[in-house]
């Protein structure tokens, strides 16, 4: 898979999703306060999410 910025090639880094299963602190109610650590990815970035340049936020062209 290869993301490209159409407005800068030089653009390298890129906004998606990721699906993870982390370990949290969370207070009385279960709700989150605080992200302890990644335990797994249990499905990485898919080319046919959305993927944003992170310097410049142009949507980026992904290809598989």
């Amino acid at each position: 898979m290869k993301a490209r910025c159409p407005k800068n090639p030089n653009h390298k880094k890129f906004v998606t999703t990721a699906h993870v299963m982390e370990e949290w602190i969370v207070d009385a109610e279960g709700n989150w306060t605080e992200t302890l650590q990644c335990l797994q990815t249990d499905h990485g970035p898919d080319p046919d999410n959305e993927w944003n340049c992170a310097v410049c936020g142009e949507k980026a062209e992904v290809t598989p």
